[in-house]
């Protein structure tokens, strides 16, 4: 018992100074003003007073300058653990799937706030085994904090998963209509280089922002196969990746890139609605599956504690939360439901292709 009262204790520590340094993060935020902000406030004043005066530098130069300027004074949260973390290899591995999920995180805050999901996840579960089941051994109290305490790490990566999914799928929807962009640019009579560029200035988000990266990256020295396949390797969509490959080898073996660039739209396009179509199709599978990992579980539960009401008996659960068999049943439940809920997600996902 000693032990578990020290541990409780210790995350209270973490949890007070998580709370101060979240509450001077917020005091240094409004202090200063956001870049978005400032761009707002140039864009007004141009239209006010229709164009740049004398002497100034262009747009584009300007928010450029605004960007240095802010990105200088804001500092990591962590430097410390950055620096520490930076040459290890969980820590690049977390970077990059960072950068894909486009969250304006870095590493050092990550671990710090997967740090401090993990202290509560398991601070919480040992609080609440204490309250409510007092009878159980401090071993085992432990030994479920840890298990519980584990899932956070878990729970942080399927989070960055998700944000990953959601921009693919952003991305995915404007591959079509960016291909299109690119050969009327390439019939015009433009190089593939200035049909980048146009794409990087006239495309549509959030993929033009993934040209400009290709463009400016070419524009440093690089060639355009390795941004390409940078391309590639920061938004790890499948279209885009056969895209990119077709266009690799398009521009070793020759031929018109345009008449490519249709045919690829037209693939993407007819690829996005057949999954779309399979996405309605299996819509009532999905509802299914999900009435009954969580639904049908939480309705019996409470029709069975309901009717134990009505009677004016004891709770029809009460038992599995004060016998040690009951709280293991808690967790047998658990474990169920938990692999339930993968394998049918598994099996929607292969339908989905």
């Amino acid at each position: 018992m000693m032990l578990l009262d020290i541990l409780l204790l210790i995350t209270l520590v973490i949890w007070l100074v998580s709370f101060c340094f979240g509450c001077y993060r917020v005091w240094a935020e409004t202090k200063s003003v956001p870049i978005e902000r400032l761009r707002q406030i140039w864009m007004e004043e141009e239209k006010l007073y229709g164009g740049l005066p004398a002497g100034l530098r262009r747009p584009d130069e300007l928010d450029e300058a605004w960007e240095q300027r802010f990105a200088s004074q804001i500092s990591e949260p962590f430097p410390l653990l950055s620096r520490f973390l930076s040459r290890r290899r969980f820590a690049q591995w977390l970077e990059r799937e960072i950068k894909r999920a486009h969250v304006n995180w870095d590493v050092g805050l990550t671990l710090a706030i997967l740090l401090l999901l993990t202290v509560s996840g398991f601070s919480f579960t040992a609080i609440v085994l204490t309250i409510f089941a007092p009878e159980i051994s401090s071993f085992w109290r432990l030994v479920i904090a840890f298990s519980v305490a584990s899932v956070s790490p878990l729970m942080l990566i399927s989070w960055l998963r998700y944000k990953q999914r959601q921009f693919i799928r952003r991305v995915e929807t404007v591959i079509p209509d960016t291909l299109a962009l690119m050969a009327n640019s390439l019939r015009a009579g433009m190089g593939f280089q200035q049909a980048i560029e146009l794409v990087a200035m006239e495309g549509l988000p959030p993929l033009r922002e993934e040209f400009a990266v290709v463009s400016r990256a070419t524009t440093l020295g690089a060639s355009l196969e390795e941004a390409l396949q940078g391309l590639v390797e920061r938004v790890p969509s499948t279209e885009l990746e056969l895209v990119v490959t077709a266009v690799l080898v398009q521009r070793e073996v020759g031929g018109s890139m345009a008449r490519l660039l249709d045919i690829a739209a037209s693939t993407v396009r007819n690829r996005l609605r057949l999954r779309q179509e399979i996405r309605a199709e299996t819509s009532l599978t999905r509802g299914s599956a999900f009435a009954l990992a969580f639904g049908l579980p939480v309705l019996v539960l409470a029709f069975a504690n309901f009717a134990s009401i009505i009677t004016g008996d004891e709770l029809w659960s009460a038992p599995m939360f004060t016998n040690p068999t009951g709280l293991k049943a808690w967790i047998v439940i658990i474990l169920l439901e938990a692999g339930g809920w993968f394998w049918l997600k598994r099996v929607l996902e292969t339908l989905e292709g």
